[in-house]
């Protein structure tokens, strides 16, 4: 039996460079499927999305400290080899200066605006997620 679950816990880590914000992007490696994508990963057995997100978002990016969290952005389900995953997508604010260190599963990252973030994306939700976060940004 896995310890996961088909749930996928998404994190769009910003920050706001001078008076515009910028994304985190994370270039997964070949065998991953290689595309740009935020910080991903599935909810463990026993585990809440809280500490899930702290998690993945450590694991992924080595970043300990953000400086707030949002509630959910958005939601969607894909199927993957007859298995039906749902995505539950927050945002992570981080301090302008923050440093990256990425894991095995990444090649590259970039910090880029909202519409070079658009365009790098390879899958619709994902953009309507950012999409998303961009509007409540602008509130």
């Amino acid at each position: 039996m896995s310890n996961r679950l088909p749930v996928i816990i998404q994190s769009i880590v910003y920050k706001k460079k001078g008076q515009k914000f910028e994304v985190l992007l994370l270039k997964r490696t070949a065998a991953r499927g290689g595309f740009w994508n935020v910080v991903n990963g599935t909810l463990e057995l026993q585990e809440s999305a809280i500490d899930c997100r702290k998690r993945e978002l450590f694991e992924e990016t080595g970043i300990k400290d953000a400086a707030s969290w949002s509630d959910e952005i958005h939601r969607f389900s894909f199927n993957y080899h007859n298995n039906i995953f749902v995505v539950v997508a927050f945002a992570v604010n981080v301090s302008k200066d923050q440093k990256v260190t990425i894991n095995e599963e990444h090649i590259e990252y970039r910090w880029v605006n909202f519409d070079e973030a658009i365009n790098l994306l390879k899958f619709d939700d994902d953009k309507t997620a950012l999409q998303n976060l961009r509007e409540k940004l602008r509130q």
